[in-house]
């Protein structure tokens, strides 16, 4: 009963993005922006937009929100918060979305459930392949399942939602198929990584925007390879990251042609990446790169200062960084600079002051971190810290014009405990 009087209290917008939460399995715990790239595709809002439907939904008691760490999301980064559906309002959810008065291949949202190898009978059940409606189409199977596809046509589908429990898994040659897709998103809930294959699928999909894998095996020396062309960003969670050539020359592709959207990645809790595939210093329009969590993470890109239209850069949590690139330097357009929970970092690039554009420098964690004297140079800059590094900016108050100093406490949320 509350879950209908939440649901029936909801303007038309949040009804369709409740909704659209049936995608996701029972008791799944869901990093927001899985959610909020799932509303981009649909809604086509923009990511702080969704994020306040989350927090709309949650005070409707629709869904709870909890956060992981203690970024308020102002820079525009969303994966330190948790988002749970109780199973009363998901069966509530899957309830409003039969009742549309549509046969199922019509409807707009559909699930499709795969037991060992089995398709529904309304799949089987059609004289020649399967044609769906939906726009939003979510597909699980279970460990048992062989990628034996069955053959279907998509034409309307925005956003895959792939639920997956098997050690490997090929992707449906049916993709091809989904001219419109705008976003997939590829989620294993097994207890051990998935191996993916048939990845080439991707590159025949001309509307293709963001793709975000979790908790799967991914080499990324291929993905200048698939020709995402119109790809604007790249996210991985708790992936296993295959090594990478130590040359770019060896992909044989144009990055600069086949990534030529790329604006965002997001590396996150990707425990074994020791370094960033060479490719990425050669993805000119990025704008936001963000790793987290990636505790082998030893080195940055000596490259990286090709990045010149690089805002926002997030190196946070990341144990065994010792240094940033001197290249850094060349980011004339870096307005946030990120490296909390560094605590091995031993200094800035030593010209750091020539980036005229930073507005804020975030190095909680960082109390062995030398400051360059170059600095006093950086106008009108932010800097939050926490007690054990204070000390490294106080110095430098008489010397620098509006520097504005914000300590903060480090704390360890016991909510991170839930995500795996």
């Amino acid at each position: 009963m509350d879950s209908i009087q939440s649901f029936d209290a909801l303007p038309h917008n949040l009804r369709e993005c409740f909704l659209d939460m049936v995608s996701f399995l029972k008791d799944q715990k869901i990093i927001a922006s899985t959610i909020i790239d799932l509303w981009y595709g649909l809604h086509d809002k923009e990511n702080s937009i969704c994020m306040n439907y989350i927090q709309e939904l949650a005070s409707h008691n629709l869904l709870k929100l909890l956060p992981l760490g203690k970024n308020k999301y102002e820079d525009g980064f969303f994966n330190e918060f948790l988002v749970k559906q109780d199973n009363i309002s998901r069966e509530f959810a899957i309830h409003q979305c039969e009742k549309e008065p549509l046969s199922i291949l019509q409807r707009k949202r559909l699930n499709l459930d795969i037991q060992e190898n089995k398709f529904p009978n309304w799949c089987l059940n059609q004289p020649h392949h399967v044609t769906l409606n939906a726009s939003l189409l979510s597909i699980s199977t279970d460990d048992s399942f062989t990628s034996c596809w069955i053959e279907m046509h998509c034409p309307n589908v925005e956003v895959l939602v792939l639920n997956l429990s098997s050690s490997t898994y090929a992707l449906p040659n049916f993709i091809a198929t989904m001219k419109k897709l705008k976003v997939v998103m590829i989620i294993n809930h097994g207890l051990e990584l998935t191996k993916l294959t048939n990845l080439s699928g991707l590159s025949l999909l001309p509307n293709l925007r963001r793709i975000r894998f979790e908790k799967v095996s991914i080499t990324l020396h291929d993905i200048p390879k698939l020709q995402l062309k119109c790809l604007e960003k790249l996210s991985l969670w708790l992936c296993h990251v295959d090594g990478v050539p130590n040359v770019l020359e060896d992909l044989e592709v144009d990055v600069s042609e086949t990534l030529q959207s790329l604006q965002k990645i997001e590396i996150d809790y990707c425990y074994n990446l020791v370094e960033l595939p060479p490719w990425v210093s050669q993805v000119v329009p990025l704008k936001k790169l963000s790793i987290t969590n990636c505790n082998k993470l030893c080195r940055l890109l000596e490259g990286m200062g090709n990045l010149r239209n690089l805002e926002m850069l997030r190196v946070i949590s990341c144990s065994n960084l010792f240094e940033l690139p001197k290249t850094v330097e060349k980011l004339s357009n870096l307005r946030l600079l990120d490296v909390s929970g560094c605590f091995q970092l031993k200094r800035l690039p030593l010209e750091i002051g020539k980036l005229q554009k930073l507005e804020k420098i975030s190095m909680r964690d960082c109390y062995r971190c030398e400051l360059p004297d170059s600095v006093r140079n950086l106008e009108d800059i932010e800097v939050r810290c926490d007690e054990g590094t204070v000390f490294l900016w106080e110095r430098f108050i008489p010397k620098m014009k509006n520097l504005t100093i914000i300590e903060e406490e480090t704390e360890h949320n016991l909510n991170l405990l839930q995500l795996f």
